[in-house]
């Protein structure tokens, strides 16, 4: 008699072709949900995310949040002028990126938008902006300590007006919140985790996206790599060619540890 083996959990992307294993439980709960950005084939056991959930309308566009100064006695602080309807509801001064910035640049980057960076609208997904609630707030408590900190790299040039920018490295929320509802314990991380791989790898325009700013960064710009210690390879290997053209860190994610400045280190 044949032994039938049930089939593994997966999820894919609409229009993307690879499935990708995950719980049963994560599998259960996308299934329980009913959310409109879900389609479930029982008979192969598996989900699809729709389209319409990484459409450009979804996106968390990237941002400047401040502008600093700083030398041996003072790190001065500015805000930037909001210059979109886009940014409005962020908890903070953003601004859209300009392309045209002829200084250095302070990037720090993230991994994806989580539950803050979205509106609480149970009909519809709406960005409002990255790092809000408490990543935007450590990242803003401790800009002073990071200044200094990498002033004790000689990195940071005096009196050069240098602007901090926020990317993350998706700009769509690959943990998935929005569908599930469920705190991002080990499951949801791991499945947030291979979201984020999906896109990364799947979607080319992502990628292109995010590489298309860094590029354009001016030599000497410093790009801090602030994501979770699972995808930072993924990121940190794009910017093997551009060893010699910026100063690149490491640090754990601003929600890690209260002051997280004290974990960054220098990989070039």
């Amino acid at each position: 008699m044949a032994t039938i083996i049930a089939q593994k959990p997966s999820i894919q992307l609409e229009g993307y072709p690879i499935y990708t294993e995950i719980s049963d439980i994560v599998y259960e709960q996308l299934v329980n949900s009913n959310n409109k950005y879900v389609q479930i084939d029982s008979s192969a056991n598996s989900i699809t995310i729709k389209r319409s959930f990484f459409k450009k309308n979804k996106q968390v566009q990237n941002v400047t949040r401040f502008f600093i100064e700083a030398n041996e006695e003072e790190v001065i602080i500015y805000s930037p002028i909001k210059n979109s309807d886009i940014l409005l509801n962020s908890s903070f001064d953003d601004s859209l990126i300009e392309s045209n910035f002829k200084n250095k640049t302070i990037a720090i980057i993230l991994e994806s938008p989580h539950i803050d960076e979205y509106e609480s609208n149970t009909e519809k997904l709406i960005p409002i902006g990255p790092a809000q609630g408490q990543t935007g707030k450590k990242i803003e408590k401790n800009i002073e300590k990071l200044i200094e900190r990498l002033r004790e790299f000689n990195v940071i040039e005096d009196n050069h007006l240098y602007r901090i920018n926020i990317i993350n490295a998706v700009n769509f929320q690959t943990s998935l919140h929005y569908i599930h509802e469920k705190p991002l314990n080990n499951y949801y991380r791991e499945l947030r985790d291979k979201i984020w791989l999906k896109m990364w790898s799947e979607i080319p325009q992502i990628k292109s996206e995010f590489l298309k700013h860094t590029s354009s960064l001016k030599k000497g710009s410093i790009i801090i790599n602030a994501c979770p210690k699972s995808l930072k390879p993924f990121v940190n290997l794009e910017f093997i060619q551009n060893l010699n053209k910026y100063h690149l860190f490491e640090s754990n994610h601003p929600t890690s540890t209260e002051n997280w400045v004290d974990s960054l280190f220098k990989i070039n």
